[in-house]
């Protein structure tokens, strides 16, 4: 009994929230379909391309607060990302 009700109101929401006016209705799917149109030609971004600089000192090979500074104990210095001894098949 009870989605009865509830159905009947949705079913009353949606014919009184239509506008009497229909340019006011054409306007709304025209516009709507324009935002369809240019969302579909969006274009999509560039992959980003996996980097080799390490990512612990960010490719400098030292760490440190700007005063003090010690080499990149992930990279020891060299600034770019160390090997995996693990070989993804």
């Amino acid at each position: 009994m009870r989605w009865i009700v509830a159905i009947s109101l949705v079913m009353v929401g949606c014919v009184a929230s239509m506008p009497a006016d229909d340019g006011i209705s054409a306007d709304l799917s025209c516009e709507a379909a324009r935002m369809i149109v240019a969302l579909r030609t969006k274009k999509t971004p560039a992959p980003i391309t996996p980097s080799d600089k390490c990512d612990n000192c960010n490719g400098t090979g030292k760490v440190g607060d700007g005063l003090v500074s010690v080499v990149c104990p992930i990279c020891d210095g060299t600034g770019k990302k160390p090997k995996s001894v693990l070989v993804h098949q």
